[in-house]
């Protein structure tokens, strides 16, 4: 008997928990050649998009306002995760990018983030289009609590597409 995936039966919701990120034009980590991708994140967040709108009260007609489309809003992407002591592309793009203070041109990729099946095959996945980082952060360093250690990134985009997989 042949044993079916659940993710190839759409009646099964997807779960959330196994996904990769992958860096257009990631280099090379020491002698180790990387095709870019990372699946070290515990977290992936603001892979959203909305569109805003101007409400216009019209003189004279107080029935009701006017709600007019403005341009798409997207959210930035965050990536979180445990830090090691292991030199990462991301950490040096980020370091790149902050510590040049603008002297010299921000290094724009392509993103691609996939959502994994449990064969790890991808079922779903968005390409977020010429991303920089914008902010870097660290979790508190408390003595008392014996916490991972957590590694913060935020992403700004123009925007992303959903792939077909």
């Amino acid at each position: 008997m042949k044993k079916t995936s659940m993710a190839a039966n759409n009646e099964y919701p997807l779960t959330g928990y196994r996904f990769v990120i992958n860096f257009e034009g990631a280099k090379t980590l020491g002698n180790k050649a990387t095709d870019g991708s990372d699946a070290s994140f515990q977290e992936i967040s603001g892979i959203s998009a909305e569109i805003p709108v101007e409400e216009i009260q019209e003189g004279g007609e107080n029935r009701f306002v006017h709600r007019l489309p403005q341009p798409i809003r997207y959210s930035n992407l965050i990536l979180k995760r445990g830090l090691t002591q292991k030199t990462s592309e991301l950490t040096n793009w980020c370091k790149t990018t902050m510590e040049g203070g603008l002297r010299k041109p921000i290094e724009l990729k392509q993103v691609v983030v996939q959502l994994l099946d449990e064969e790890n095959k991808p079922v779903l996945g968005w390409s977020f289009l010429n991303a920089y980082p914008v902010k870097w952060e660290y979790s508190a360093l408390e003595a008392s609590k014996g916490d991972i250690f957590i590694q913060t990134v935020e992403l700004s985009h123009q925007g992303f597409v959903e792939l077909d997989m």
